[in-house]
């Protein structure tokens, strides 16, 4: 079958063109050429046969191992899942048991509140504390809340540039 010459390197229409060459001229003498390349077997209708049969055996083979591959990595994922299962369901026994539990409910009907047995009741109130007052910067003229504190004067201040004002000696 002739290939395409455009598809070709420059090497195999060269080759072309002697061979053309030759055939059009009978009577110049023929120069023996080196072999170049590989030979074309010379494929028999049992050889073809054989070789099909060959490619399917592979690709029976590759697919029966792909399928053998698959049933292991299932097995071994179904594995792993059962002792993950086994061993979180084990350590979630204990646990819940030995935690007290409690549930505050409110609904439509009521708000509820269930306690465990061991807390005593009725339940000892706490007085609320009010936190302590918000300090100021400790510059002259800021009124901003405190957020750092000097490290050489231990004035409270609020930004860099109450620092500098600080360290430069203009405190209240």
């Amino acid at each position: 079958k002739p290939k395409d010459p455009k598809l070709m390197t420059a090497r195999q229409r060269a080759m072309l063109e002697r061979k053309e060459n030759v055939e059009k001229e009978p009577g110049t003498e023929q120069l023996l050429a080196l072999p170049s390349g590989y030979r074309e077997k010379v494929m028999t209708p049992e050889m073809i046969l054989k070789a099909a049969l060959k490619s399917q055996r592979r690709k029976q083979q590759a697919d029966e191992k792909r399928e053998k591959d698959k049933k292991k990595t299932m097995e071994r994922l179904l594995r792993k899942q059962e002792s993950k299962a086994g061993k979180l369901s084990s350590r979630n026994r204990g646990t819940r048991r030995s935690i007290p539990l409690a549930t505050y409910i409110n609904t439509i009907n009521g708000i509820y509140v269930t306690l465990p047995p061991n807390i005593p009741l009725p339940l000892s109130s706490k007085k609320f504390v009010n936190p302590s007052p918000i300090k100021l910067c400790g510059v002259t003229g800021c009124n901003n809340s405190k957020k750092y504190s000097c490290s050489k004067t231990g004035v409270p201040l609020c930004s860099l540039q109450c620092y500098s004002k600080n360290l430069s000696g203009n405190v209240s």
